[in-house]
């Protein structure tokens, strides 16, 4: 008999879910609610060698942003922009760069809906209720769904996190802000560069890419800690890149890295960032996503039983997300720097900044 897949959230994970789940021999309902999907996706080499193994890479290309070179810069208490480091991408410039999340779930809707077994429902699940044989999902319009097995891929906040791992009152999370900005200044002052730069109150990463088919430049802040907001730029120069009249939306990660009990309990798999929340400091929550993914496709392929889907994906991918996760910490420490160390930090991106980027991104872009 056909099984029935229930997957609950519209965003990235959702559909890109949903794609790898677009087989026949599934029956799958999607809850993807309100969905907002905002800003841009980072695509690594690892991540563009992952999506290339699901969708047809071609249909993403006219709204792929490509990235040439990383440049790392301080802003000083002028408000004027030192160059720290600049590396140039040679080896990695036809796999690296963004596309906005909204074209990239539109590529992966639509493969996920070339199967006729996919239905989509506009509400969100407000409760899951476990019985013997089933699962039983309650919608926000008090709708009853039944179903063998449910993907949880609606985030950090949502219902399928906390029937899993329980509640979230005693995480630690880190406030990040992201932004973006359609204004051509910005776009001419950051093509085909992604730029760090260092402030007394966190740091900026911003990058050019392409939304609803604008030329636009995405902006994320993170504070040394959460008491700080972006800060306000003064000066002209300096304004051309980051404006005044950006509009911050602010998300919360987990950070506890102590918190990971479970991602599976009574037939509910989380999955995206339900699973593993990734802070940003490395870029790679969704390339990670996309690994996951095709570590399930290709699970697929000869074994139906998501039992042991399930148990061999935490067997053989947990370790990896511990270490990435892991790293990214460590990274955001130096990132976000102060003091004394902020100087010393510096002062190794000068000399060796070269080297130190080289080593980062060969051990986190490799497959």
């Amino acid at each position: 008999m056909m099984k029935n897949i229930s997957i609950i959230g519209g965003g990235f994970s959702a559909w890109l879910i949903a794609a790898i789940f677009s087989k026949k021999r599934f029956s799958v309902n999607i809850f993807e609610g309100k969905s907002k999907n905002f800003g841009s996706q980072q695509i690594a080499p690892n991540g563009w060698l992952a999506l290339n193994q699901i969708i047809d890479i071609n249909n993403i290309k006219s709204s792929f942003e490509p990235l040439n070179a990383i440049h790392i810069k301080r802003i000083n208490s002028e408000e004027i922009l030192e160059l720290l480091s600049n590396y140039e991408l040679i080896n990695n410039v036809e796999a690296y760069g963004s596309i906005s999340r909204e074209n990239l779930i539109k590529v992966l809707k639509n493969k996920a809906l070339s199967n006729k077994n996919i239905k989509i429902f506009e509400s969100t699940i407000d409760h899951i209720i476990p019985n013997e044989l089933n699962k039983e999902l309650v919608d926000s319009e008090g709708r009853v769904f039944k179903t063998d097995f449910v993907i949880g891929a609606d985030g950090v906040d949502g219902v399928s996190r906390r029937f899993v791992v329980g509640s979230n009152k005693n995480i630690n999370f880190k406030k990040i802000f992201r932004s973006v900005s359609v204004d051509n200044n910005p776009y001419n002052l950051t093509k085909r560069v992604l730029q760090i730069l260092f402030h007394s109150q966190g740091y900026f990463v911003i990058y050019p890419t392409i939304i609803k088919n604008k030329k636009a430049t995405n902006y994320i802040f993170v504070p040394s800690n959460n008491n700080f907001l972006p800060p306000q730029i003064t000066s002209k120069s300096l304004l051309y890149l980051i404006p005044q009249n950006l509009n911050w939306i602010t998300n919360f990660v987990p950070h506890d890295m102590n918190e990971k009990t479970s991602i599976f309990k009574k037939d509910v798999f989380l999955f995206g960032e339900a699973a593993f929340p990734t802070l940003p400091h490395l870029a790679q929550g969704g390339n990670q996503i996309l690994e996951d993914a095709v570590f399930l496709k290709n699970f697929l392929e000869n074994n139906d039983n998501l039992n042991e889907m399930v148990r061999t994906f935490i067997q053989k991918r947990t370790l990896k997300r511990n270490l990435i996760s892991k790293k990214s910490e460590i990274v955001g420490q130096a990132l976000n720097s102060q003091k004394l160390t902020k100087h010393i930090r510096d002062l190794l991106i000068q000399s060796k900044g070269k080297d130190m980027i080289d080593n980062i991104i060969n051990q986190v872009w490799a497959s």
